[in-house]
């Protein structure tokens, strides 16, 4: 049993890592901070959603299927992954689920140098461990002929670690040489001794990717008296077709074309798949071959057979084993997302449920514009039979279409009834109540609140808690009641909903609070702290920052820590930001004061606050109701331009603005102050006066170009 896992399980990797496309995931790409999954990101959610990595959405109806729940999972980003997460406690993305449910399993695409994954010699180990044994339970294999044997099959191993087939992969097909064989052949003179040997050669050839060679060997071995190697040589001729099927059907970086696969190759490792199980049903490698011949159904282009295969697979996969991320992976690449199996006829709920929902998907790819999902109304409802087994899961993608192209809100509630209250929830159920929460946010429910509340607990998983919060964080901060994200017992506690609230929301009396809150932690004090003083600077509140800069602070090593002790001056003459703050209090125009600020600005990067590189979140997403700091912005530009203009400004004062501001555009010509952009022709007038009126000070000595 546990072998037939083992040659399963790299059956299966195998598959799933034949091709570089990973489907559906976009990296570099991150989603809005909200609940809805219109658009495809590799930001997904703990529900099922149109946007979602499809692998997310089947891998959570795989969990559902098998009684798996994802309470006791771990949330965040494994480390040496494909992962561009950046908020891993409230959002998810493939690598995120799968290291969660599958901790110990090796990611096949994080490869070290001489790693065997995602070659053929990942099962030489394996295969080594059941021919010693064989041999050993050989009697009439003398034991020194054993031992040579050994020997042999060993230095093999070595040669194939020492040149991957995977490595080989992507290397320049036209400078490839042959791949080594080993060439240390034991004399043996026993039938066995001479059976093993013809074996290891024959495997040999096969690592080596001599096709001929392998097939010719493993062929004499039909009628081997040693059981192990007569039934091992039957399997091998299965792996070694497909293979040499697909020897010339990728391409240099690892793209394969289903028109390139030996057909006749693929025709005879059919026929000798078909020929083991007859031979050996119940043999040892019984369900690696029924695993290739899913292989073999790929390369023949059999999609509809392929499908069905899937289809059974997905029934029979448990969601505990570390297989069914492989299958998972291997359906997303060779059938959901092969454009060759375009049209073939998906079978099963959950094959159907997650095409569907990638169908939901809004091709449009904009945020304004008509939404343009790629299956109508009309379409899915004729599907309904389809779904008879799992009428919950229909009724969902029912009601996820009204939610994202009706906007029948009403629908939506009534195919997705109110469940809030369970103990606990499966994949599926989560994401019905979340759906429903949604649709209750739009119709602007008076319910809301005791809604999200009474969801929040049942939702046990790693991320099926914060995404619930995430409704309820959202439903306060529109109904003007931030204040009890914050208050003592708040059933809002993911720190990362809680921090960007802060960030964007919350107005100065508010964070006044938290920073003097006990109900809030060091780290929540010391933000509050930061975002208080900061947009006090920003938007020119110097009374107020100078009351605030004495609260306490709650580190001194924290984020706000540069109001204490930050940089205030690499040239320009500054007093501590306490001191020159003091003064714009008492003088907002005083020139030393803004110059001071605008060089604060500058080195602890106050610049992009709010500005058009790091803009505030839209309105539909958490953070996108600011109830405080509103009015002019301060931007450095402006400090220098109007310094730059002021009869009262002295001779450094002057040439030091003029200096400042050409700085803005060095060295990209972009404006890195904010505000209004000067023309090329305004910066060039800029640097001429500086060198032409203050040709001695430092700044005109300093400045070389301008930009």
């Amino acid at each position: 049993m546990i072998r037939r896992h083992a040659k399963s399980l790299i059956a299966l990797t195998a598959l799933a890592t034949s091709t570089v496309a990973w489907a559906c995931a976009d990296p570099g790409c991150e989603g809005d901070f909200n609940l809805l999954g219109r658009f495809q990101s590799c930001q997904g959610r703990a529900m099922l959603a149109p946007g979602n990595d499809s692998r997310i959405n089947l891998m959570l109806l795989l969990a559902d299927r098998g009684g798996r729940t994802m309470e006791g999972l771990k949330p965040g980003k494994p480390e040496d992954s494909y992962s561009w997460l950046n908020h891993p406690s409230v959002f998810l993305d493939w690598a995120t689920l799968r290291h969660a449910m599958f901790p110990a399993a090796a990611d096949p695409r994080n490869l070290g140098e001489g790693s065997y994954a995602g070659s053929r010699c990942q099962s030489y180990a394996g295969g080594s461990a059941a021919l010693e044994a064989a041999m050993k339970a050989n009697t009439a294999l003398p034991e020194s002929e054993r031992s040579a044997l050994i020997t042999a099959r060993a230095e093999a191993e070595a040669v194939c670690k020492s040149a991957t087939a995977y490595s080989r992969r992507y290397a320049d097909k036209d400078k490839l040489e042959p791949l080594p064989k080993f060439t240390a052949l034991p004399q043996v003179t026993s039938k066995p001794g001479r059976e093993f040997l013809d074996y290891i050669t024959a495997a040999d050839a096969f690592y080596a990717e001599a096709w001929d060679d392998a097939r010719s060997g493993f062929a004499r071995l039909a009628g081997a008296s040693d059981p192990f190697v007569r039934e091992t040589a039957a399997y091998m001729l299965i792996r070694v077709e497909f293979a040499a099927a697909q020897a010339g059907a990728f391409g240099e970086y690892g793209d394969y074309d289903p028109a390139k696969p030996d057909r006749a190759a693929v025709k005879r490792g059919l026929e000798a798949l078909s020929a083991y199980l007859k031979a050996y049903p119940q043999g040892r490698y019984a369900a690696s071959a029924k695993a290739l011949l899913r292989r073999g159904l790929w390369l023949a282009g059999n999609y509809e057979a392929l499908g069905g295969s899937y289809a059974g697979m997905l029934e029979r996969t448990s969601p505990n084993d570390e297989a069914a991320a492989l299958l998972v992976e291997e359906v997303d690449t060779k059938l959901l997302f092969n454009q060759d199996a375009k049209g073939t006829t998906l079978r099963g709920p959950m094959l159907l449920a997650t095409r569907l929902l990638v169908d939901m998907r809004d091709t449009d790819y904009t945020e304004e514009g008509p939404a343009k999902p790629g299956i109508s109304a009309q379409a899915l409802d004729t599907m309904a039979p389809q779904f008879a087994a799992a009428p919950d899961l229909f009724s969902y993608l029912q009601a996820t279409h009204a939610f994202y192209y009706a906007k029948d809100y009403r629908r939506v509630l009534q195919l997705v009834p109110d469940d809030a209250r369970r103990p606990s929830h499966t994949n599926l159920s989560f994401s019905r109540q979340i759906l429903r929460g949604m649709a209750l946010a739009e119709l602007n429910d008076r319910n809301q609140s005791g809604f999200w509340q009474e969801l929040l607990g049942g939702a046990k998983g790693p991320w099926q808690r914060p995404l619930a919060e995430l409704g309820l964080a959202m439903h306060w901060e529109r109904a003007g009641r931030l204040d009890a994200v914050f208050a003592a017992g708040s059933p809002i506690t993911d720190t990362t909903i809680r921090a960007r609230l802060i960030d964007y929301s919350a107005g100065p009396a508010l964070l006044r609070t938290i920073v003097q809150s006990k109900a809030s932690s060091a780290d929540e004090r010391d933000l509050a702290h930061k975002v208080l003083l900061s947009n006090q600077l920003v938007f020119g509140r110097y009374g107020d920052f100078v009351a605030d800069l004495k609260l306490p602070f709650a580190r001194t090593d924290g984020q706000a820590a540069f109001f204490k002790r930050g940089k205030v001056s690499d040239g320009y003459p500054c007093a501590p930001i306490a001191v020159t703050v003091a003064a714009l209090a008492r003088n907002p125009q005083d020139i030393p004061g803004r110059l001071c600020l605008g060089d604060f600005f500058r080195f602890h990067g106050l610049d992009s606050l709010h500005g058009e590189y790091y803009p505030d979140p839209d309105k539909d997403e958490l953070g996108g109701h600011a109830t405080g700091f509103s009015g002019k912005r301060n931007f450095r530009s402006e400090f220098y331009s109007s310094i730059i203009a002021d009869p009262r400004a002295g001779p450094n004062d002057k040439a030091y603005a003029l200096y400042r501001a050409v700085m803005c555009y060095a060295p990209s010509g972009m404006n890195d102050c904010g505000g209004a952009d000067a023309p090329k022709s305004q910066r060039k007038a800029w640097f001429e006066r500086l060198k032409r009126d203050y040709p001695q000070s430092q700044w005109a000595k300093k400045l070389r170009y301008y930009w």
